[in-house]
């Protein structure tokens, strides 16, 4: 799947994760696809969390090791 952003929020702890993405949806246009990769499994269900309350949708979900990738739709 291209994406039209993409964000490395590996290494990144506690609130920095969900600041990272807002920033790389906040350079996309409606219907545009953000790549998120980190590497901090507490902080995955928080994007989940988020991309719910803001609207996107989540297209994908991929585990490598401790590495997960998301593929995000914006929305709105």
């Amino acid at each position: 799947m291209d994406a039209d952003g993409y964000v490395d929020a590996r290494g990144a702890y506690c609130q920095a994760p969900i600041t990272l993405l807002k920033e790389g949806m906040d350079g996309l246009v409606s219907g545009g696809i953000l790549k998120v990769e980190m590497d901090n499994a507490p902080t995955e269900e928080d994007v989940r969390v988020w991309a719910r309350r803001m609207g996107h949708e989540i297209l994908g979900e991929e585990r490598e090791g401790e590495k997960t990738t998301f593929s995000i739709q914006k929305r709105g």
